[in-house]
């Protein structure tokens, strides 16, 4: 049975146990066995602080190890990108050759999502400028951070446009697992 890890700021919600057991639950109904980052085994009870998140850390990363599939929610956290987190998995999990798949609720092109989301003003390029003053010019057609979408599709998964079930759906569907 091949190993899920999901991947995903759903651990910053209110409901992240119940939300969690719902995307273990449908991992098991599509065959796999998922690793979910609430059920870390990392952290040593009595920990806080900078200790529990070294724990945090390196449980997550004993995980990625171990799974044989990454399933990262790439929608936008808190601004116009993929969770800092999320990005980091993704990155580790390519590194070290596992399979990834990310799914957002829509695949716009990632300028749209940032002028959506923070664009203030327009540069004389044509480009508009985000809150922070940076240009937003990096139109390719990508919806995420050109370094994490590649880093997908080059593992041989894919970004799906759709929720976490249908990332699991194209996951079962794949031809090469």
């Amino acid at each position: 049975m091949k190993k899920v890890y999901l991947a995903g700021p759903e651990v910053f919600l209110p409901d992240a146990r119940r939300c969690f057991e719902r995307h273990k639950e449908l991992c098991r109904q599509h065959g796999f066995e998922p690793l979910s980052p609430l059920d870390n085994a990392g952290s040593t009870p009595g920990e806080s602080g900078i200790a529990l998140a070294r724990s945090i850390f390196a449980g997550n990363v004993r995980m990625i190890d171990r799974c044989d599939i990454v399933a990262a929610n790439c929608n936008p956290f808190r601004g116009a990108c993929v969770d800092d987190g999320t990005a980091w998995e993704i990155a580790y999990a390519y590194a070290r050759g596992k399979r990834i798949y990310g799914y957002c609720a829509r695949l716009d092109a990632l300028p749209r999502i940032v002028q959506s989301r923070i664009a203030t003003s327009s540069h004389e390029s044509g480009h508009p400028i985000d809150s922070d003053g940076y240009l937003v010019n990096e139109d390719f057609g990508n919806t995420l951070n050109l370094m994490l979408e590649f880093s997908i599709e080059a593992s041989g998964g894919k970004l799906i446009e759709g929720d976490f079930e249908q990332c699991l759906a194209a996951i079962k569907a794949s031809k090469s697992l």
